[in-house]
């Protein structure tokens, strides 16, 4: 057999049939070669981006990997719920997360955007770049039933130790007004946490009374950086000096997906020019004084020695 294509197939054959051409690139498979095995008949293209072995058996997971693989997201929503076993969730609808600004419309499948994606809300399950179960839960509560979602919440804290508080966790961080699913979320949580309705302005808020309060120059809120097919959003933005605050998860236990998805995007911010602080939710809302300090003293360290 053809060493490239072995390579090829064995990669294809852990992700339901599919290979994405950069993945392909990553396994050094010419371009070329790749355009001569759909002309022949080996491979088909059926989404830009991504390739499939001919003759793979057609299934909803090879599906999703698809719509995942094609859009550079991840498999969200009910799809993600799908993936994870999560009760009240057959294999039916394909959702995929994506970047905002990197949407492409597809008639297949349904694609959410979101400014707020972090290592913590990225996993894999069976080969399928996925949203972490956290996440998952946080983003059922805008697209299914109440009953569902409670259905499915229940599920995943019979199923992991601490996914209540987990959840809890994340809600806070992203909780904010206008986002979908926010509200049901809360009630869910404080129901099952027995503590009374509340109301949470969110991580990304806090941050900014914390730096309001200790004088620093108005930041711009999820500033777009975009190099070539690199895209991000930085929480809390200075511009004029290239440096940023990152409100960065409270949650710290998460797979190699996420791991690297986070460093990789801060090494290319870095490589841009970017410096950046990053804070934790329990910094800012129980050691304030001490982490408003901390980002006074680092920004003014950023603009003495920015030199663009």
């Amino acid at each position: 057999m053809d060493p490239a294509w072995a390579l090829l197939a064995d990669h294809a054959r852990a992700r339901h049939a599919t290979i994405t051409c950069r993945s392909a690139v990553g396994l050094d498979i010419p371009g070329s070669t790749l355009t001569s095995w759909v002309e022949g008949g080996r491979l088909v293209r059926p989404a830009p981006g991504v390739l499939i072995v001919a003759g793979a058996p057609e299934t909803w997971r090879q599906r999703v990997a698809i719509a995942a693989a094609s859009g550079g997201g991840w498999a969200s929503h009910r799809s993600a719920a799908t993936l994870w076993g999560l009760d009240g969730f057959p294999p039916r609808q394909i959702e995929v997360l994506t970047l905002h600004g990197r949407r492409h419309k597809r008639s297949a499948w349904i694609v959410h955007e979101s400014r707020t994606i972090r290592g913590v809300d990225l996993d894999e399950v069976d080969g399928i770049p996925c949203t972490s179960v956290v996440r998952t839960l946080l983003d059922l509560a805008a697209v299914a039933h109440p009953f569902l979602v409670g259905q499915a919440l229940d599920h995943a804290c019979r199923t992991w130790p601490g996914m209540l508080e987990a959840v809890d966790g994340r809600h806070a961080e992203l909780a904010r007004r206008g986002r979908r699913g926010t509200s049901l979320m809360r009630e869910l949580l404080d129901e099952r946490l027995g503590r009374g309705r509340h109301r949470d302005s969110g991580f990304e808020t806090k941050a900014l009374r914390l730096v309001r309060s200790i004088g620093l120059p108005e930041p711009v809120l999820q500033f777009e950086v975009r190099d070539g097919d690199f895209l991000a959003f930085l929480d809390l933005a200075w511009p004029d000096i290239n440096w940023f605050v990152e409100c960065d998860s409270l949650a710290n236990h998460f797979g190699k997906r996420a791991h690297e998805w986070d460093r990789a995007r801060r090494r290319r911010l870095k490589r841009l020019g970017w410096d950046c602080a990053e804070v934790t939710y329990d910094q800012v809302t129980k050691d304030g004084p001490a982490t408003g300090r901390e980002l006074r003293e680092l920004y003014e360290l950023r603009r003495q020695s920015f030199n663009p």
